[in-house]
């Protein structure tokens, strides 16, 4: 890790206009005022009087309508994870670029479920993360494929990804199943990120244990939904990912030893669980996104102190990407509660948005 004059030359520029980004993020009191505004056209005039102002006035300012928000916010992600490229030093960029290409991989995964579903690319335009080698136009030209299989070949096309795209290929074959491809996408990009990992723990430790805990998210949640569905380990350890902070013989000891979701969230002591498993119990339909809010929450939490206590590190430009995703999942929650009536309570009893 480089310290004194050294880190100053390397990381002064980026780390100045990471935290410049972070201090755009929507503060601790807007974000409650958010929480208790009492419709959507309350929302968005509080937005409109921060950093979304520009997104939001391009799709009809305060006239926008219920469904183009989704296009505002997710412009807005997109325009500021482009920015974390060209600020990263040179030496670095491939290191982020394989971090924001999160946002391809969550392109083609929207993309996959949505062909399964026959939707339109209509229906989730309004998700679509305009941004990398998988934009909003890359996006709507592979919808038109006619099958699942012809949609991945068209994508492995010199691709980046090729060997992501191939291995879930081969396993929407095997298993003509979405969700199997669509987990077997996400392990194989987190493989992909083994040498980032390594080479983050070289530079920066701290950078890499935040990744580990997406890692570590994306396993918890999947563990979640099989002990919902009935499923043992042995049927869904293939699609576990290595490299977390938790190992996934640890996990499968977790899964194997409870009866059910609120037993196994509680014996997860890596993170607290326990407000989302309350959450969960109150919920008239047993919402499983209470696990994925009091997950993301800690990541968050970890972040907030990356950005605050890195000082010219690669660390700050990390800590912003995730913070500024976490906002955007954030934002979508609320604003989502209130356009289909959900309780105030029920959908904000879990988001801690504390960035000072």
């Amino acid at each position: 890790m480089l310290s004194g004059s050294a880190a100053a030359r390397h990381y002064g520029y980026s780390s100045a206009r990471a935290k410049a980004l972070g201090s755009k993020l929507i503060d601790e009191k807007t974000m409650r005022d958010i929480i208790n505004a009492k419709d959507v056209s309350s929302i968005i005039s509080v937005l409109l009087h921060g950093e979304f102002k520009e997104d939001i006035e391009e799709f009809g300012g305060m006239e926008i309508k219920a469904e183009l928000i989704d296009f505002a916010l997710s412009k807005n992600l997109a325009r500021n994870a482009g920015k974390l490229v060209h600020i990263a030093p040179s030496t670095e960029r491939k290191l982020i670029r394989s971090i924001v290409g999160k946002w391809d991989i969550y392109n083609v995964k929207l993309l996959l479920e949505a062909k399964e579903k026959r939707q339109s690319y209509e229906a989730i335009a309004r998700y679509v993360i305009d941004y990398g080698r998988y934009d909003s136009a890359a996006i709507k030209e592979a919808m038109r494929e006619d099958s699942i299989e012809g949609l991945l070949n068209k994508l492995m096309i010199n691709s980046p990804y090729v060997d992501i795209f191939r291995d879930a290929l081969e396993t929407y074959k095997k298993s003509r199943s979405v969700p199997d491809t669509v987990a077997e996408i996400d392990k194989s990009y987190f493989k992909s990120l083994g040498g980032v990992i390594v080479g983050l723990r070289v530079i920066h430790n701290e950078s890499a244990r935040i990744i580990k805990m997406d890692i570590d998210m994306k396993n918890i949640l999947y563990m979640i939904k099989a002990k919902r569905a009935g499923l043992k380990f042995t049927e869904i350890s293939p699609m576990m990912i290595e490299r977390g902070n938790m190992q996934v013989h640890e996990l499968e000891q977790i899964y194997n030893g409870s009866k059910d979701i609120e037993s196994m969230a509680l014996q997860i002591k890596a993170y607290d669980l326990k407000p989302a498993v309350e959450a969960y119990k109150q919920s008239k339909i047993k919402q499983l996104l209470v696990f994925e809010v009091g997950l993301r929450n800690a990541i968050f939490e970890n972040s907030v102190k990356l950005l605050k206590h890195s000082m010219l590190t690669f660390g700050t430009i990390l800590a912003y990407s995730y913070m500024k995703e976490i906002e955007i999942f954030t934002l979508r929650i609320l604003i989502n509660s209130r356009i289909y009536g959900l309780s105030k309570d029920e959908t904000s009893r879990l988001i801690v948005w504390k960035t000072e």
